[in-house]
């Protein structure tokens, strides 16, 4: 056992015990891991980065709790993972380990974020790619509203969650269908996490074809216009055939094919 791996049974331990504070002793206790990287909580290595940052700190230290991180263990039929909104690619790390997962696929327009997935990609072997992009109606260049503290909190909408703005690059449907035929599949496993950017996904995958072949669909959807943006997605899903499985509160919804 490498003391990397002793320090996180120690901090997991902790994380479960404790009925409050779970995520924070965590990332406290796992600070005593040495070299570049650390054990997340979800028991995939990430390499170090600033505490600074809001979603390092909830993607080391189980911060997104376990529901979603269980279902894509759990999930029996091979599958290709597709993962909007990667930012470090925790949920991809996560994917990888199942050994149904036959590669993965992930999208983030943020340019710091490159070489930190990708770091981290290789850090856990993952087989699949990283591609520098968001995926939009058009292939375009566009204002990206940021957050210093908050990365994951970035979006293609303002919000008062964000203090800043850069140009990303943006593609459409045509660039997914594109992606797609290099990897055939009939069982696809999406996540979309996108701050209020998620109908727009769900367009572009639909005019891609690629819900024909999906299994089920995560999205994490906020305000603002939450219950009227809920609805619409609910019943453009529907329309695909999917129906809502399960809801986490606050904010986390997965649908599966009928």
């Amino acid at each position: 056992m490498t003391f990397n791996y002793l320090i996180f049974l120690i901090s997991r331990f902790f994380y479960m015990v404790l009925p409050k504070g779970k995520t924070r002793i965590f990332n406290i206790l796992i600070r005593l891991s040495i070299n570049k990287w650390k054990y997340s909580y979800y028991n995939v290595k990430i390499f170090n980065q600033s505490f600074k940052d809001l979603t390092y700190r909830l993607c080391l230290g189980g911060g997104y709790g376990n529901f979603y991180s269980s279902y894509l263990e759990k999930i029996s039929k091979k599958f290709i993972f597709l993962d909007f909104g990667s930012n470090l690619g925790i949920y991809s790390l996560v994917a990888n380990n199942n050994q149904n997962c036959n590669f993965i696929l992930a999208f983030d327009p943020l340019p710091d974020i490159k070489k930190k997935i990708n770091e981290n990609f290789k850090l856990n072997k993952v087989k699949g790619i990283f591609y520098n992009v968001g995926i939009y109606n058009k292939n375009i260049k566009k204002k990206f509203y940021i957050s210093k503290n908050h990365s994951g909190a970035s979006s293609i909408i303002k919000s008062k969650n964000t203090d800043d703005y850069i140009e990303v690059a943006l593609k459409n449907y045509f660039f997914l269908k594109k992606i797609i035929s290099r990897y055939k599949s009939n069982n696809y496993i999406i996540k979309i996490d996108v701050e209020g950017a998620e109908h727009i996904i769900i367009n572009e995958l639909e005019k891609s074809n690629i819900l024909k072949n999906t299994q089920s669909i995560f999205i994490e959807i906020r305000n603002p216009n939450l219950s009227f943006k809920t609805k619409s997605i609910k019943a453009q899903l529907r329309k695909n055939n999917f129906t809502l499985k399960n809801f986490i509160k606050p904010h986390d919804y997965l649908f599966e094919k009928l």
